[in-house]
Order: C-alpha cells, then structure tokens, then sequence
C-alpha cells in the first residue's frame, strides 16, 4: 500500500508534506503529470491520494484533467483519504460537484486567515493556530463548495481557505507545504507587474517572508504531522485493516 502523489509543477513539489511522510515511514508514489507521466487506472494499492499545486486550472480539458478528477472521485467514494493543497484543493471541489472560478485579482503573498466556527473542532487543525498568516499563490478559488463541504479556514478575499468533505477528504487553498526556499523561489519567480495586480511587491513580500516563516513552518509540521496520524495512519497501510474513520470528528 502507499500514498499517491499528484505533482502538477517543478515548482510546487510536496516540500514539508513530503518531509513529515517519509518521517512517519509512509511509501510515497508521485506521478508527474506535468512530465506527461501516466495517471493509474484506478486506486488498488492505494491507501491515501495526494494532489499538490500547479499553475493548471481543474476547468482545463486536458485529458489528465478528467482522469485526476475520476480518481478523486474514486477516493471520496470508498473513502480512501485525500489531501489536496492549492490546485489540488481545486481538484477536489470541482469532483465532487463544486466551482472553480477565476478571482478579481489574484491572491498571492503572506495572508492572514482565520478558523471557521466549525474549524475550531477540527482535529487536523489543533495547534495551528485559529487565526494565522499563511502564503497563497492562486489566480482561481472554490467559488461554490461541493454538496455536504465545510468551511474550515477562511479569508478576506478567498473566502473558502480551507475545507473538507466527511472525515477523509480536505482541501486546502494554501501552501502549507512550501518550504521558506519555496516560498522565495515563488516570490522571485514573479513578475513586477503579476505582483502589482495582487497588490504587493517582491521586497514586500521579502520582508513578510522573513516575518512569517518561521511560524508558518510550525504549523505545517503540525497539520502534517495529524495527516499521518488521522489521514493515513499505519493501519490502512496494511490489506484488511482499516482505521476508524471518524476517530477526530
């Protein structure tokens, strides 16, 4: 059994989530779609599904579209649990029913956020923080939320920051799993004039980096940390054996 991971982008690899998986002994196969790497047909084997960030859009046609959305599908449905951050986040609302939409201006840089009534009891955020800074990088959001989502964390211009559907499947708009040389290498990446539109600049957002990193990093590590032991614990690794689904609900 291992987890499978969806990497869209060189740019946006699992960094602090692929760190805290391989801590926990966890069996990790990533497939790179971006590299034009084959998605598997169906999800035997599979005890836990991964889909990372990228600069595609879940409106695409591209036929890896369809076939991540079918897979996502397919983990909500026999509750094989799934993570998906940024783009992945967008996967997932838009297979379950869902909209994604293009936002005014983009979101990018340092963003407060904070829990929503519901947040505050959820097990995956203990010890985050119920109101904290975290780095966004997105032109589209969850405009509409599947049937039965709930609003974990939200913010001021994405309102739908965090979410999630049961106790298997959550969606996160941000990068909790970049890492601080990610986060720079995003930054520096950027256009003075992509910047301009979301109100900011590089300097700017050099200094909140320096401001916010260290406590953002913290938090990642917890929220990876309850991943391994609510999400994918050791005992869906094992043919059989399944873990109470909802022990942290």
């Amino acid at each position: 059994m291992a987890i499978l991971a969806i990497q869209h982008s060189r740019h946006s690899g699992a960094g602090h989530l692929g760190a805290a998986l391989r801590t926990f002994g966890q069996r990790v196969r990533t497939v790179r779609v971006d590299e034009g790497q084959p998605l598997p047909a169906d999800l035997d084997d599979v005890h836990g599904l991964v889909s990372l960030g990228g600069p595609q859009s879940a409106n695409d046609g591209d036929r890896w579209v369809g076939q991540e959305l079918a897979l996502i599908r397919e983990a909500h449905e026999r509750k094989i649990p799934f993570l998906g951050l940024c783009l992945g986040a967008q996967m997932l609302a838009k297979a379950l029913g869902g909209e994604v939409a293009r936002m005014a201006s983009p979101e990018f840089g340092w963003t407060r956020v904070r829990a929503a009534s519901i947040g505050v009891e959820d097990a995956l955020l203990a010890g985050t923080g119920w109101d904290h800074v975290v780095f966004e990088s997105h032109g589209e959001h969850v405009a509409t939320l599947p049937p039965g989502a709930t609003v974990i964390m939200k913010g001021k211009a994405c309102p739908v920051q965090a979410y999630r559907i049961g106790p298997w499947s959550y969606g996160f708009q941000y990068h909790p799993e970049w890492t601080r040389e990610d986060i720079l290498a995003e930054i520096e990446r950027s256009s003075d004039a992509d910047l301009a539109a979301a109100g900011t600049s590089k300097a700017a957002q050099r200094q909140a980096t320096a401001e916010h990193a260290a406590n953002a990093e913290r938090a990642s590590a917890r929220i990876f940390e309850l991943a391994n032991l609510l999400l994918f614990p050791a005992s869906r690794q094992q043919p059989g054996l399944v873990a109470p689904g909802t022990v942290h609900h």
